[in-house]
């Protein structure tokens, strides 16, 4: 059985600045715009849901009022600025990683957590939804 073949140079890392690593930084850079763009739209959410209980309760019937939207509402948008930071910094670690050529962590910790906590919070939400529809 033949040996393989140790004499062969080792796999280079690209030079910093190759077409690779463009097309990995902006990867990089649309990847922390979407987790900007899921942040704003959860802020936004919230901040109908907790202004939608307001004017229902404004708008008359005080048995149609929606109990806990303002809470629900402010947990959203809380959420969307946790999801912001999160990006933000998922991004930088990301970044300083490649510029080092070092391995990046590619942890899916957080990203569980902020997932089952929409989850959550949408199932909270359908909940109170379905008590509202059926009175």
């Amino acid at each position: 059985m033949a040996e393989p073949d140790t004499s062969a140079e080792p796999t280079r890392v690209p030079e910093l600045g190759s077409a690779q690593d463009a097309a990995t930084i902006q990867a990089n850079e649309r990847t922390l715009l979407a987790w900007i763009r899921t942040g704003l739209s959860l802020t936004t959410f919230g901040f109908v849901i907790a202004r939608l209980g307001v004017w229902v309760r404004i708008a008359g019937d005080a048995g149609q009022a929606i109990p806990g939207a303002g809470w629900i509402g402010a947990l959203f948008v809380l959420m969307g600025a946790l999801l912001d930071g999160i990006g933000i910094a998922r991004y930088l670690v990301f970044h300083r990683a490649f510029l080092k050529r070092q391995a990046f962590p590619t942890g899916v910790g957080s990203v569980l957590v902020i997932a089952f906590a929409i989850a959550s919070l949408g199932a909270i939400l359908g909940v109170f939804v379905i008590l509202s529809v059926s009175r």
